[in-house]
């Protein structure tokens, strides 16, 4: 397989391979959770131990878990994060109203070289809106900013690109939100950052014949390694599109909902997380090693076929 270069690589598994849990969702979990009920019916203790329960039952099979400061950390490394497991520290500002997406974000101040000391965190990530016909400038001035802070703090940086349209919130081509997923990656990937996060690129709810071609056209438009996220992909096609992605180049995942969404309202919730999720998870990274190898294999077999072909 691909080796990953030494920033990256302190996020890998043994294996070499970036399996990692996203927990640093804010308003968009608590609505999850309130499902028919007012989104202000949950309080910020219920997504507290949520995250607590959930870092309990997956970390240990984790390479990295990405929490956030208000509702995932305190001032110091989680209690119920495994010894094994890297934390990721989500340094960005959402925008987001209750019971609404993410409209756009900036860097949270309050995320300062001492917070980051404290709790131990060996990454910090960065969610950027990218919109088509948005300002190049403003988004290069967020992403420096934020890869200065990483710097500062010898942590790995990682910036995550979600594409959207230039009017709206939804995109009704899908051809052009494919061709926006491969264009932010390689604007936001020349910033400086180690890791780019993407959606899955070529995906359309129940069609994943694209996503190993996009997949290798983003490898190819990008210097960095880069993994895939789950949201806006269905949970039951998430192993797949995962498997084609790495086929493509992809290092692995960073993934929250696929792997944990349909345990936040049970009645047992943290008995759901080791049983299904935890289950899922451990899956998971089966298929990232199993591709990588391929991809490894295919990319060696392609290389003593050229070499022959001019020998």
């Amino acid at each position: 397989m691909t080796v990953l270069p030494a920033p990256a690589a302190r996020l890998a598994n043994a294996a070499g391979d970036l399996t990692m849990v996203a927990l640093d969702q804010r308003e968009s979990l608590r609505t999850m959770m309130a499902g028919d009920a007012p989104v202000a019916s949950v309080p910020d203790a219920r997504l507290r131990e949520f995250k607590a329960e959930a870092t309990a039952a997956l970390s240990p099979y984790a390479s990295a878990v990405l929490l956030d400061r208000l509702y995932g950390l305190d001032t110091a490394r989680p209690a119920t994060l495994a010894p094994g497991c890297r934390l990721i520290l989500a340094a960005d500002e959402l925008h987001q109203a209750p019971g609404e997406i993410v409209r756009d974000t900036g860097l949270d101040e309050q995320v300062t070289p001492e917070l980051v000391a404290s709790v131990g965190a060996t990454a910090l990530k960065l969610l950027v809106i990218w919109r088509a016909g948005g300002s190049v400038e403003a988004r290069a001035d967020l992403v420096g900013r934020f890869v200065d802070l990483c710097r500062r703090t010898g942590t790995v940086s990682l910036v995550e690109g979600i594409v959207r349209p230039a009017d709206g919130e939804t995109w009704t081509d899908q051809r052009a939100r494919h061709e926006a997923i491969l264009e932010a990656a390689a604007e936001l990937s020349r910033l400086g950052a180690d890791i780019y996060k993407a959606e899955v690129p070529g995906y359309v709810p129940g069609d994943l014949s694209r996503v190993e071609e996009q997949s290798r056209l983003l490898s190819k438009a990008i210097d960095i390694p880069w993994v895939v996220l789950s949201n806006g992909t269905r949970a039951a096609e998430f192993s797949d599109a995962v498997r084609l992605a790495c086929l493509g180049g992809a290092s692995g995942f960073l993934a929250g909902r696929a792997v944990w969404a349909d345990t936040v309202r049970e009645p047992s919730v943290a008995t759901a997380l080791r049983e299904r999720s935890a289950a899922r998870l451990r899956r998971l990274v089966e298929i990232v090693a199993d591709a990588r190898a391929q991809a490894a294999d295919r990319q060696e077999t392609s290389t003593e076929t050229r070499k022959d072909a001019t020998s």
